[in-house]
């Protein structure tokens, strides 16, 4: 029936005589001369059922934006092949099967309460206030002057002499010319997520200017002083902050809108809830799926009953209920149940109170959901079963596509960066002499410090040289285990670079690859296979276009 009106409505709007015939000829028709279908311009008519504009622009916008212009026609012909794929799919009656109802009741519950929630939060702003102490919290930086000991002794003897009045920077160089101790005569900046927990923990508490007493970590006892803070800018910490602060914001303001509906529309039966025991080997859990005592009561609804509740919690329960129940672990967890069982019912009932279920962005999704698992059902009963591998076949795409199939060449990298090229050029010459590259690191002058922004720091990590930095895999290119690079780098600095390891690039063996090579064959005919089906349907079907590239 409403197909008939909808091809009633599509005649009426029908342009007429030789230009209809022109456009239908050329293919081509602007978006405003599209015909219109109950409202909707259409851009495409399958068998008298319209695909609109409105959903190939929804599509569009799935497209990277440099793909949109040249994949318009490539887009289309695809929804017109999935629509007639869906519509041969309810024909077969694929749209009844009951797990398919299932899944598409499940996603439009909760959709419904996500749109829901995204309505009542839509108008919250993060508190300023809030976002500046979270983000200067994030970045701020310590400028620290610490001593590491071996032995506690050593530490005590630092910590008297200090207590004395004796100055922090004389003691430290004493105690590190004895070797009493390690650590390094200038301060650094560090952020607290560098530090070790126990240190990070103490500088947090302390002032500029104040020694801490002795702090126990794994490798020793320190002792440091706090000379500095700052907050160096960081806007994309700032980012963060702010949307860290919205979230906390909008949990606590959907934590109290769930209490006010449930306050509204639930009404809970303590006794009953009080007195359910999931655990007792006298009632059974059995018999409690079939108790109809009702836990809780929702204006207008259904009363949410025992039996309810223990089949909710049964779904659960992925390990089995015998094995929940020796654990004593069912009990503890009925009162949580029953409150997400209730938030469910009244962020529900709410959101059907305010229409949300009317709205067009609803209703888009639930049907676009409901055709993807229809579209899915039908590939998977109708093409897939017809899809078939050989062993040969596989193996001729795996040696002529060895290329995608090979393990990509690594390095282990470390590195220095110096502000002037001389010092880096120094560090090189000493390097290349036998210089061991980790006292260069603690020794070398001129280096720039690692806290500075825009320094770009390896230290020795093993990683893929095409996820380096452009000019650094440049720089290192070619490279064999123990070699030296300098470069110039694009943020005026100049760096060191010690290629520590080198892995090259090697195929990985068949066997390792073969499940790869086989999804990615499958894939391929799968898709081959459908859209075959699509052009057959195609060919007895009335299919009219109206929007093409121009």
């Amino acid at each position: 029936m409403k197909r008939e009106r909808m091809k009633q409505a599509f005649l009426t709007v029908k342009v007429s005589g030789f230009l209809f015939l022109l456009m239908l000829t050329c293919g081509f028709a602007s978006e405003k001369t599209l015909p219109i279908v109950e409202g909707e311009k259409v851009v495409a008519m399958v068998n008298d059922e319209p695909i609109t504009l409105k959903e190939f622009e929804q599509e569009l916008k799935a497209l990277p934006q440099a793909e949109r212009d040249k994949n318009r026609e490539a887009l289309l012909k695809r929804l017109v092949n999935t629509r007639l794929i869906i519509q041969e799919a309810k024909r077969m009656g694929l749209q009844e099967i009951p797990e398919l109802k299932d899944r598409v009741d499940v996603f439009s519950r909760v959709t419904l309460r996500e749109d829901l929630m995204e309505r009542h939060v839509k108008n919250i702003k993060p508190d300023e206030k809030e976002v500046e102490k979270v983000y200067k919290n994030s970045v701020k930086e310590w400028k620290v002057k610490s001593v590491l000991f071996e032995k506690e002794e050593d530490a005590k003897e630092m910590e008297k002499a200090i207590k004395e009045g004796k100055d922090f920077d004389k003691t430290l160089k004493k105690f590190l010319a004895d070797k009493k101790g390690r650590g390094e005569t200038e301060s650094q900046y560090l952020k607290g997520k560098d530090l070790l927990p126990e240190i990070s923990q103490a500088v947090s508490k302390m002032e500029v200017g104040s020694i801490s007493p002795i702090l126990r970590i794994k490798s020793g006892f320190v002792i440091l002083k706090v000379e500095g803070v700052r907050f160096p800018e960081n806007p994309e910490a700032k980012a963060e902050a702010r949307q860290a602060v919205l979230r906390r914001m909008e949990k606590e303001s959907l934590v109290k809108y769930d209490k006010a509906l449930k306050k509204k529309y639930a009404k809970v039966n303590e006794e009953v809830l009080k007195g359910l025991d999931f655990e007792s080997k006298e009632l059974g859990f059995e018999k409690l799926l079939k108790d109809k005592r009702v836990v809780a009561k929702i204006k207008g609804e259904k009363p949410i009953t025992v039996g309810e509740m223990t089949e909710y919690l049964r779904q659960q329960l992925y390990h089995g209920v015998e094995r929940a129940i020796e654990s004593k672990r069912l009990n503890k967890r009925k009162d949580l149940i029953l409150d997400e069982m209730i938030r469910k019912r009244v962020f529900r009932k709410e959101a059907l109170r305010l229409g949300l279920d009317k709205t067009e962005s609803y209703q888009f999704r639930v049907k676009e959901h409901e055709n993807a698992l229809i579209f899915g059902a039908f590939v998977k009963k109708a093409v897939a079963p017809d899809i078939q591998l050989k062993e040969d076949e596989l193996k001729t795409y795996y040696n002529k596509n060895i290329k995608e199939y090979t393990y990509p060449e690594m390095m282990r990298i470390s590195n220095l960066a110096f502000s002037k090229r001389e010092d880096a050029e120094k560090a090189m010459g000493n390097l290349r002499k036998g210089t061991d590259f980790q006292w260069l690191k603690s020794n070398a002058e001129g280096q720039v410090d690692r806290s500075t922004q825009g320094v770009y720091h390896l230290d020795g990590q093993l990683l893929t040289t095409k996820d380096l930095p452009e000019e650094v895999r440049n720089a290192v290119s070619g490279a064999k285990s123990g070699d030296f690079r300098l470069l110039a780098g694009s943020e005026k600095y100049f760096y060191v670079y010690y290629i520590q390891e080198v892995i090259p690039s090697q195929p990985q063996p068949y066997t390792e690859a073969r499940e790869k090579v086989a999804q990615k064959i499958y894939d391929d005919k799968l898709k081959r296979a459908v859209e075959d089906y699509a052009d057959k349907l195609r060919a007895l079907s009335d299919v009219k276009i109206y929007l093409k590239d121009n």
